[in-house]
């Protein structure tokens, strides 16, 4: 590289392209972390922190919290030792596996709410029943997957709804994700003050990336798309029930027959 001024634009391109291949971190991981929008020297100091042992721990550090170290003691620039330490788990002992930590996956994280069809709800009261879903979920991930939390803001923060046929249904989706332990799940009971009985389970709340949960849900349809269906069969049943109440015979007996009251008599 030439000294004393700035390279011209090709040779600051192949000079930003080189960067990902520092001796001192790993390049895949750092090309990632600019890839979401971190500062080079942000993700390249996140990378020497954690020693390079995952972009995720890299990730804790960028956004200000604890990665996970291993028992092994972390050496300073001087060569001596500076502390010992256990494991320490972010996600309330959910320790990420590998699948969990490859960049599609930490990129495809979502919240998935189920709303129970078979239950007679508004669209106000459905949206209702998605909301407190949401709210307990999201505090929950709080407490269970912080690290994934992360993951799920800077790709998106996708949010769907879909619909569940019973209550049955939703309660064997819980069961099956629940396998999984990285899963987050919220399950919603209405007090019961409008529309639906007490107790009345009204949605169930997911959260997990789509390896998780794409096998067990996929087959669900999108809410809007049952709002449609569900406001044409509406409109249907008003039709047909119009065009019958027009085609069916009047109940009420015929108008007895006039006379004229200015005939006279005959003379």
């Amino acid at each position: 590289m030439a000294e004393g001024g700035s390279p011209p634009a090709a040779a600051a391109a192949a000079a930003a392209a080189s960067s990902y291949s520092y001796d001192d971190v790993n390049g895949e991981f750092l090309k990632s972390l600019m890839e979401m929008g971190i500062h080079q020297e942000t993700a390249r100091q996140a990378l020497k922190i954690v020693n390079n042992r995952s972009l995720e721990d890299a990730l804790a550090v960028v956004f200000g919290e604890t990665p996970t170290f291993s028992a092994e003691s972390m050496i300073s620039t001087s060569g001596a030792s500076i502390e010992q330490t256990t494991q320490i788990s972010y996600e309330s002992n959910v320790i990420p596996t590998d699948s969990d930590t490859t960049d599609e996956n930490m990129m495809s994280y979502k919240m998935l709410f189920i709303v129970n069809g078979s239950l007679s709800m508004s669209s106000g009261k459905m949206a209702a029943q998605v909301a407190h879903s949401a709210v307990d979920l999201y505090q929950k991930i709080l407490d269970q997957r912080l690290m994934a939390i992360n993951f799920w803001r800077i790709s998106g923060q996708k949010k769907i709804v879909v619909r569940g046929d019973s209550t049955e249904e939703l309660l064997d989706i819980q069961q099956r994700v629940s396998v999984n332990k990285a899963v987050v799940t919220s399950i919603i009971r209405d007090a019961g003050r409008t529309e639906i009985a007490s107790g009345s389970i009204t949605c169930l709340g997911l959260f997990g990336n789509d390896s998780q949960l794409d096998s067990i849900t996929r087959h669900l349809k999108l809410m809007n798309d049952c709002l449609k269906c569900s406001g044409t069969n509406s409109q249907q049943q008003k039709n047909k029930k119009k065009k019958q109440d027009t085609d069916a015979p009047s109940s009420s007996p015929p108008p007895p027959p006039t006379t004229n009251s200015d005939d006279g008599s005959n003379i």
